[in-house]
This record gives C-alpha cells, structure tokens and sequence, in this order.
C-alpha cells in the first residue's frame, strides 16, 4: 500500500465530504470512498440514534451484480448493545480489525449474525468496523467495512494500516454529518417559520386560508412536470433541486407583504360595508318618515282649511305613495348594486340620479341621498374595490418586495425576491408592480402567477365572488394566455397533466 498516496486521497474525500451539505448523499459518499481505498466489496453505515444504532446506507458490489443493481438493503434499527459488533464499536469506541466474523472467539461479548448471508447467498469474511467520532469526541455513528478485496479476488483481512486512515475519515465523515445535520436542522427551522409566517397572513381571512400552501404545491407540481418534458418548448428546462426549493419558497412567501394591507380592504366582500348599507338603510327609512310628515302636513293644512275637495286629498295621497315607493325601489337598487360584480352604463346612470336627490335631513339641513364616499364606492365598475383600494391591494407586492429583500437569504435562494415580487406580472405588460414584459419575467415567477390565479379563482368563496367552478377556471386560464396575459405553454401543460388535481387544503 502506497501509504502517501492514500493520505492525498483522503485528504481529498475529506475536501469532497465538506462540500457535501445532503445528508443522504453524503453518507453514501462516506461509504462509497471507505470502501475505494480500502477495496472492500460491501459496507454498512450506520448513524446513532438515542439508544438505538440507525442503519443507513448499505453498498455491496458482489450483490449489486447479481441483483442487476437492484435494492437488496432496507434500513432498520438495531439496538446499540455490546452483542452486536456494530453496537459494541458504538459503546467502546473502538475499533475492529476482524479476520473472520465466523471465528469471532466466544469470549467476545460480541458476535456476528449470519442471517443477511443466510438470506443472500453471501460470505462475509473479514471486517473492519470503526466508530466515527467528532470533534467533540461523541460517537455520532459507525462505518462498517466487508470483505477487503486483493487484486487476485481473494477475501484478505484489512491491512492494519488502514485503521488508522479508515479512522481518520470516520472523524472527518463524523463532523461532516453534523455540519450536515446542523444544516439540516437550520433549513426545517427556516421553513417551518416561512410556511407558519405565510399560513398566519393567510388566516388573517378565512377566505385565503390556505393558499399560499396550496400555490406552493402546485408550483412544485408544475416545475416537476416541466423537468420531465424531453422535447418541445420545455426541452431545455430543468430545475435543480435547489432550484425547486427556492420556487417553493417564492410560493410560500409570495403573500407575505399582506401583512401591510389593512383587513377592511383584505375582506371587502361588496362595494359597500354592513354598516354603511345600514346608515343608508336608516337614512332612506328618515326620508320616507319626511315623506310621509310632509303629506299628513298638507292632509292638515287641507282640512284646517274647510276646504271638501276629496279628489285633491287622494292625489296628495297617491303622490306620498309613489314618493314612497321610489324610496323603496331605490333601496332595492343600492343592494342589489352593492352585491354585484359588475355595473352596467344604466346603472351607473340610475346611481347618479339618485345620488343628485336632496331630502330634509333631522337639523333641518338639506343633504343629498348619497354621501360622495357612498357614490364612489358603489360605482365601481368591476367588482368591488375602489381605484384607491385596488392600490392597497397592489401594494402588497411592494411590501413583499421590502420585507424579502431584508431577509438574508443564502446564495441558493438569492431569487426568491425576484419570483415572488413578479407573480403579478403579465407577459403584454399590463400586470404589476413593473410592468415587465415576455423575457423579462422568469419561468419560476410565470408559473407563480397560473398557478395563484387557479387557486383564486377555483378556493372556496372569497369575499367579492363565489368559487369558480374547475372547467370555467380552466377556460378561463386559456383566454388569459390567448391575450397575451399568461404562459400558454405552461397552461396548457397544467391543464393537460391535470396538475390541478389532488392539492390539499
């Protein structure tokens, strides 16, 4: 053995293993590169958990070729007692250089159990176990390595110097499964706190409860299935897994600026809210009352007068009551409108004239019958938002923008601001809050923006309109893309994968 140029190679798989932040590919790593210098045919890797031992990764190259490479170990614990020789490496920490596991002497408080070799029709022979340690001393794990190979294909037990370079990859291997631990840890804690953040802005109404969950999957689902097109015009699309990642968070955070955006507006569900219909409500019941005082005035007047003309008080009383009745026609006009997605020309029309009336008011003050505030209010066109409050809701892409560029996010998700703060932009230029256009707005941030609107459109009630029903929302993805509006490759990829399917709540 070429003692050097062993340690060149370890030095190496040691500057592999830290680069390495995965923590399954890293331990198949740390056993594939074990098992290379040392020329083992098969090896076991196995990770310590509270008291039992966590077995892993298992390799085996004689197995592998006759299995075709198929899957022939499957993870399972194993209690962490001296009995097992795993288990008495991970208690000891020492460890094992052993000739033949069928001679283990019987005064060894460890053993070997032959079932796997029963199972698979296989000889393991030699075995050099070493507990892997790290920085701190604890024991974290043990490597397991099978059958040292020589050039001749002989079973040799393993040299004794490779305890000592096996011992040293297991402590590299060792602090890099705790970095990769730690990583890990930081990654579920980061998000957790970014789906619970985005889940707590959701709940703010019971209308968008969920959603951000739901844009995500389904943005995943879409970048999945992009990955799997060979050909036409996804062809040259794939997304990294650290690129799925960062989609999934610009999905789940691509809302979060809604915290800024005050809940009136958030869950305006008409034109008009309860309270304000009722002032109008009270306001019109006045002007029918004055209505009404003003004819039993004249009936007064009329009869103090000595005067016998019954025609002249029944045609005051008939005008009280048509009076009267276009009050009660007017109120059912201003609900009906408040409730409405749409207003038409003639209603705006019949809206101005009544906002034009003027009544008495209780001070004796002439007021009109609807405040400017209640006009504009009750004019909007489409839906129920006012200009100034369709701002605020557009708004909250900018407070998402503000809030995502302050979170120090690693290099790998640097993009996140960018897909979240343009899942409004529309490919002719007409979204916000940059108006970009074609090229100009990312795969990532065009798939955001179908998939947010699917899920607005098809989620239970929101406050301005009932659920769209599936194939209306469909169609109506299909028109957006038509105009120019949204990806029709990607809508149509949706739409015939069936993408939309199966997303939980």
């Amino acid at each position: 053995m070429d003692l050097r140029k062993q340690v060149e190679r370890l030095n190496k798989i040691g500057i592999a293993l830290s680069g390495e932040t995965n923590l399954r590919t890293l331990l198949e790593l740390i056993l594939l590169e074990a098992r290379g210098f040392t020329d083992s045919d098969a090896g076991s890797l196995y990770i310590k958990e509270d008291d039992k031992l966590s077995f892993e990764v298992a390799q085996n190259n004689t197995l592998d070729k006759r299995s075709g490479g198929k899957e022939v170990f499957k993870p399972f614990p194993l209690p962490m007692t001296k009995k097992s020789i795993a288990g008495y490496a991970a208690i000891t920490g020492k460890i094992l250089n052993i000739e033949d596991v069928y001679e283990i002497p019987a005064t060894e408080e460890y053993s070997f159990n032959p079932d796997f070799d029963k199972r698979n029709n296989y000889r393991t022979k030699s075995m050099l176990v070493v507990p892997m340690m790290d920085h701190e001393e604890e024991i974290i794990g043990v490597l397991q390595l099978i059958n040292s190979i020589s050039k001749y294909s002989k079973v040799n037990t393993f040299d004794k110097e490779y305890e000592d370079l096996v011992s040293s990859l297991a402590s590299q291997a060792a602090v890099a499964i705790r970095n990769a631990r730690l990583i890990d840890d930081i990654k579920r804690l980061f998000e957790s706190l970014v789906q619970y953040s985005a889940s707590a802005i959701d709940a703010r109404s019971p209308h968008t409860a969920g959603h951000s969950k739901r844009v995500a999957q389904l943005a995943i689902r879409v970048a999945k299935a992009i990955n799997k097109m060979n050909s036409g015009p996804f062809a040259e699309i794939f997304f990294t897994q650290p690129e799925l990642e960062e989609l999934g968070y610009a999905a789940w955070l691509h809302d979060i600026g809604k915290i800024g955006v005050r809940e009136f507006v958030l869950e305006k569900a008409n034109k008009l809210s309860d309270d304000r219909i009722d002032s109008i409500m009270n306001r019109f019941a006045l002007i029918k009352s004055s209505i009404e005082k003003r004819f039993m005035e004249e009936k007064i007047i009329f009869i103090e007068s000595g005067r016998k003309d019954e025609e002249y008080l029944k045609e005051i009383e008939e005008g009280m009551k048509r009076d009267i009745k276009e009050v009660d026609e007017d109120i059912e006009f201003l609900t009906r409108i408040n409730k409405s997605n749409f207003t038409s020309d003639e209603d705006i029309k019949r809206l101005r004239n009544i906002s034009k009336k003027r009544y008495l008011s209780s001070s004796g003050k002439e007021e009109y019958y609807l405040t400017e505030f209640e006009y504009n209010n009750l004019s909007v066109r489409k839906g129920n938002l006012t200009p100034d409050e369709y701002k605020i809701i557009q708004s909250h892409v900018m407070h998402t923008i503000n809030i995502l560029n302050n979170i120090p996010f690693t290099k790998n998700l640097k993009k996140v601001p960018v897909f979240a703060a343009a899942h409004h932009e529309m490919l002719n230029g007409t979204g916000y809050p940059g108006g970009l256009k074609d090229r100009e707005i990312p795969v990532q941030a065009r798939i955001l923006c179908i998939v947010d609107i699917f899920d607005a459109l098809t989620a239970g009630d929101r406050p301005y309109r009932p659920s769209i029903p599936l194939d209306k929302a469909l169609n109506m993805l299909r028109s957006a893309a038509k105009e120019n509006c949204l990806d029709s490759n990607i809508v149509e990829l949706f739409i015939s994968e069936r993408l939309y399917e199966d997303i939980d709540n």
